[in-house]
């Protein structure tokens, strides 16, 4: 199935962005194009999931991830992220997590909780965190290639001798003359807490210049921008998880701020020849309480 991968790849971006939707085999396959058989055959062979699995297990930490950080109820979380009922719901959470959504969402803020209380000063270990601050991300277009894999694992440093990622987007841009910057950005699609390595996502991405890019083996996507919670992190990318852990706390810490819909984003603003001094920046997109 020639161009499939890319084709799924495109797929599954909807339905991750509408989880709350009724979605069956037969529904999928006929937006791809193709029969249930072959479609769930190259699926499983693209994601190493079934569909059915595949779709329950982002709802599932979709919803776990949203027990954690917003107050909402159980009933109106769940049918948010597509199950029918509060008793479906909880049967599957409690399958996948070994306990209920309530146990689950306590023993979460009970950790929030402790995380908070010992990081109250902190300011990095082996790297520097600046405050965590709030600003505004102006909508743009990126040029993305999707990577699944350990996030612990990316150690790759942007344009460095071991890069796949944005290299080849660059250079694809260049030779079909599509404007862009060479700043490397990150979008993790996954908690590391939640999803198994192996299957965690990531899109590396390039910021285009123009709209007018020929189709080709790259994503091109909208990025719409809006209020983020930030923290630049200069130091080593070994020690950028705490990046995301410093601008997760500050949020929990805000009386204004909560956690918004969306993906956090990392921008690599520097990479110095001693990895000290390599400059990256970590946003959380928030609302206003």
């Amino acid at each position: 199935m020639s161009g499939s991968h890319s084709d799924i790849e495109s797929l599954l971006s909807e339905v991750h962005d509408h989880l709350d939707d009724r979605v069956t085999l037969a529904t999928l396959a006929q937006r791809s194009g193709y029969s249930p058989f072959h479609f769930h055959r190259s699926f499983v062979e693209t994601v190493g999931e079934t569909p059915k699995q595949h779709i329950l297990r982002m709802r599932l930490e979709r919803a776990a991830y949203l027990l954690a950080v917003t107050d909402d109820g159980v009933l109106r979380l769940a049918l948010s992220v597509g199950f029918s009922s509060h008793e479906t719901f909880t049967r599957a959470f409690r399958r996948h997590f070994d306990m209920s959504p309530t146990a689950y969402r306590i023993a979460a803020r009970k950790a929030q909780a402790e995380r908070l209380e010992q990081n109250e000063h902190f300011t990095g270990d082996g790297c520097h965190l600046s405050a965590v601050t709030l600003c505004s991300l102006p909508s743009t277009m990126l040029l993305c290639s999707r990577h699944t894999g350990a996030y612990a694992e990316m150690r790759l440093p942007p344009y460095g001798p071991a890069d796949h990622l944005w290299a080849q987007l660059s250079e694809w841009a260049d030779s079909v003359g599509a404007a862009h910057e060479r700043t490397a950005w990150v979008i993790c699609l996954d908690d590391p807490t939640l999803t198994p390595g192996p299957q965690q996502r990531l899109d590396a991405c390039v910021q285009l210049l123009t709209t007018s890019v020929p189709h080709g083996p790259f994503t091109v996507r909208e990025f719409a921008g809006g209020w983020y919670a930030a923290t630049e992190h200069v130091g080593p990318h070994e020690t950028i998880i705490q990046a995301y852990r410093h601008v997760a706390d500050g949020i929990r810490r805000s009386a204004k701020l909560a956690f918004g819909s969306g993906p956090p984003v990392q921008i690599f603003r520097y990479l110095d020849r001693d990895p000290a001094y390599h400059r990256t920046e970590v946003y959380f997109p928030v609302v206003r309480r």
